[in-house]
């Protein structure tokens, strides 16, 4: 009987050991997709304010296509950097 019972409990499988190596890799991404979300969000927040001095200026008349580039790159920070919480 005790032939049967550590074959039975060899042929489990033990979830995978956490290395060292693993979670430094996710402590290193987490920081890289923290640091990612932050400029995001601070792009979304302070490149409005850049766009409307630089229309006050009259610097921005003459480039539609950055004005256009610009408030798409808005929109994708405003969604990228949506989770930021500054704190």
């Amino acid at each position: 009987m005790s032939g049967v019972r550590s074959a039975l409990m060899s042929t489990a499988n033990p979830s995978p050991p956490t290395f060292g190596l693993s979670r430094l890799v996710q402590r290193a991404t987490g920081l890289v997709v923290d640091g990612v979300r932050a400029v995001a969000f601070w792009t979304a927040a302070l490149l409005p304010l850049a766009l409307i001095a630089g229309l006050f200026a009259g610097v921005l008349e003459q480039h539609l296509g950055t004005v256009g580039a610009a408030l798409l790159v808005n929109v994708v920070a405003a969604v990228v950097g949506h989770g930021h919480s500054p704190n």
